[in-house]
Parts: structure tokens; C-alpha cells; sequence
């Protein structure tokens, strides 16, 4: 089984690299204007987790603008059994920044996954430019999926049957599933400390290798249960780790938008690991403060 479970101090760590990746994006984002690309937003990232002596990556920073967002003439993954082990969320050339430029009223979305120690946290923040009511709706909207997942995993559901529960929510809202492009049509997958992190990083599209090699021991404890990503076929209730979940919606006008944080599960119970998050903070009308 692929079972982890971490103490206090160590979700406490994993905390702080949450809570860096985060300022990190809502920092940029401030400083966000019209004719930057997402190679520069992306750039701007990793520049401040720089700051912060981020050296490492669970993945590197990337940026969608625009219709980007929604992942539009993206090529739909799918569950492929060659992602079963190569599956994380935006691991192809089609997810990476490209030189498409921000104008007034884009949406943006921000995404990027630290690794501070070997302790990794995988983050994506929904903003845009300017003025855009739609974004700021989809935005709202995107509340009721962080307590339906919650419930579910708390009532031991299995990770299909949450999949498609927010699928179908998402569907009554009057969005689009846009999480289902991801390869595997991930809602989330296992994040956890990463080994071999004394050997030097190489990267494949963004991701260290560490990553690849995480996810594929997890695949390989799990193989006759359950597995590291959270997807359409996952029939199996959430194993004791942490999972980073990214509900994913799109409207019919091009707009994408998500979150993503992390998801403590124990052997008798499930919580944010954090609710002091710039998501929270705005569903609940409040500025999220930042600690530097």
C-alpha cells in the first residue's frame, strides 16, 4: 500500500513550503501587465522562491494566460496506462509557458510545486488582469468543490466516486470539467517528501526527476489498491498521505480557473492542511496577509 503518514513537525514543514509557493504567486500576480508573457510570469516565479532559497522542484513554475486557461486546443491525455507512471498534471510540451503575451482583462493562472529539504508543496492560483467580472464569479464558484472533496474523503468515498461528484457539480454550475485534460484527467495526485534529493536535480519538462521517481514508487506500493493520482478510474478510497487537490473549471468563453492545495489524510480522518490560504481568504470577502 502506499501509505505515509508524517508528524507534526513535518506537516508544519510541509506548511511553510505551502505557504512560500503562495506568496510567491500572489506576489508576481501583483506585478503582473499587459504585453508579459507567461515565460516572464513564470520566470518572475521561480525569481522570488529564489528569494526564499527554493533550489528544488516538485515542477517548475508555469503560466497559462488567456484562453490558455482553459487549456482551449489543448489535446485531451486521458487515462493512457503509460500515464500511470508518467502521469502528473501538466507533464507534456502543450501545459508549458509559452510566448503568449497578457493583455487587459486575461485570466491568468499561476502553478508551481517548491521543494524545500525534500518536503514538496504544489500550488495553482486562479487571477487576471485589469478587470474581468467572469473570472472573479468562476472564481467564487470554485468554493463548494474544497467542502464537497473534503466530505467525501472524510466519508471514505472512493476517489471515482468524489471525481465524479464534482464533475457533476461542476456540470450544474455550468462549467467545464477542465482538470480532465490533465494527463490521467487528474483532480489530484500524492505529494510527500521526494527521495535522492542529494544527487543533482535533472529536469524532463519541468519536473525533476525526483518527482518521476516519487510518483512511480508510490505506483509501485500501491499496485494492488491504489495508486498516487486521483483520477476517473481511481476506485479506492484516499490513502493516508497528503494529496494535492486542483478542481479545475472553464466557462464557454475561454476562462479557466483553479486552486490547488494540499490534503492531509490520516488513517481516521482528513483536513486542509492549511485555511489561511488567498482562496479562502477571498470566498470569505478578506484579504489574504502575507508574512513578508
Amino acid at each position: 500500500m502506499s501509505r505515509e503518514i508524517y508528524n507534526s513537525e513535518e506537516l508544519a514543514m510541509f506548511k511553510k513550503v505551502q505557504r512560500i509557493a503562495y506568496e510567491a504567486v500572489c506576489k508576481v500576480a501583483e506585478r503582473l501587465e499587459p504585453g508579459m508573457t507567461e515565460k516572464q510570469a513564470a520566470s518572475m516565479v521561480a525569481e522570488e522562491l529564489n528569494k526564499e532559497g527554493v533550489r528544488r522542484y516538485f515542477h517548475r513554475p508555469f503560466a497559462w494566460f488567456g484562453d490558455r486557461t482553459k487549456f482551449a486546443d489543448f489535446k485531451k491525455i486521458g487515462t493512457l496506462s503509460f500515464w500511470k507512471l508518467f502521469g502528473l498534471p501538466h507533464f507534456g510540451k502543450q501545459f508549458q509557458p509559452s510566448d503568449r503575451r497578457l493583455t487587459e482583462g486575461m485570466p491568468v493562472i499561476l502553478d508551481v510545486a517548491p521543494t524545500i529539504d525534500g518536503y514538496a508543496a504544489d500550488i495553482g492560483y486562479a487571477t487576471w488582469c485589469g478587470t474581468n467580472v467572469e473570472v472573479e464569479q468562476a472564481r467564487m464558484d470554485l468554493r463548494k468543490y474544497r467542502s464537497l472533496i473534503l466530505k467525501g474523503v472524510r466519508n471514505g468515498s472512493y476517489l471515482s466516486t468524489i471525481y465524479e461528484d464534482v464533475d457533476l457539480a461542476i456540470e450544474r454550475d455550468g462549467y467545464t470539467n477542465v482538470h480532465s485534460y490533465y494527463p490521467g484527467s487528474v483532480l489530484g495526485h500524492k505529494v510527500g517528501r521526494l527521495p535522492l534529493m542529494r544527487f543533482p536535480a535533472m529536469t524532463v519538462l519541468g519536473f525533476d526527476v525526483q518527482s518521476l521517481l516519487y510518483l512511480g514508487r508510490q505506483q509501485i506500493k500501491g499496485i494492488f489498491g491504489s495508486d498516487p493520482l486521483w483520477g476517473p478510474e481511481s476506485h479506492f478510497p484516499a490513502e493516508p498521505g497528503l494529496w494535492a487537490v486542483e478542481p479545475h473549471i472553464g466557462t464557454s468563453d475561454g476562462i479557466g480557473v483553479k486552486w490547488e492545495e494540499i490534503l492531509v489524510v490520516t488513517e481516521s480522518d482528513a483536513y486542509w492542511l492549511d485555511d489561511d490560504l488567498p482562496h479562502v481568504k477571498y470566498w470569505q470577502g478578506q484579504e489574504w496577509k502575507r508574512t513578508a
